[in-house]
């Protein structure tokens, strides 16, 4: 019996192994992983793009040696101002493999949006990470969390 669930959990690990897949922005040298459904739109030094069942990723470069996180924060949530978000459920500083940043998530219209402002302390570029998908779609803020959390320098 122990065998079978070893063996059933080393199954489903592999399942849930194989159902996201890594990508590389290679114009800024990041890795990050997506769920197997979705698929590059973008890759080149503007962006990078990547749309998903239900779910949009970009990650768009900005350059400004002067910005702290205090800025970027403020900067982020600004963005919500200038998209009426009509709802906003979380904002935060973070510190993130390296980058620090802060982030905003919110709704609107039936969307919900998450942005995510991280500053690269090791150089004159920084990012803003912009995620969408349904607001209805709990298991999409996961997801989201997810993608970001595997944002890494390579």
């Amino acid at each position: 019996m122990k065998y079978l669930l070893f063996s059933i959990c080393c199954l489903l690990g592999g399942i849930t192994l194989q159902a996201q897949q890594e990508y590389v922005w290679d114009a800024y040298g990041i890795g990050f992983t997506l769920a197997d459904d979705f698929v590059e739109v973008t890759n080149d030094e503007d962006e990078f793009s990547a749309d998903g069942d239900g779910m949009s990723f970009s990650i768009v470069p900005f350059s400004n040696e002067e910005l702290d996180e205090n800025d970027l924060t403020a900067y982020t949530i600004s963005i919500f101002d200038e998209l009426d978000i009509t709802r906003t459920d979380a904002i935060s500083k973070i510190r993130l493999n390296g980058f620090v940043g802060g982030y905003a998530l919110g709704a609107s219209d039936d969307t919900r949006l998450f942005v995510m402002g991280l500053i690269d302390p090791d150089s004159d570029t920084n990012f803003f990470v912009i995620i969408t998908f349904f607001d209805d779609d709990h298991v999409a803020v996961e997801e989201a969390i997810r993608i970001c959390k595997s944002l890494h320098r390579l």
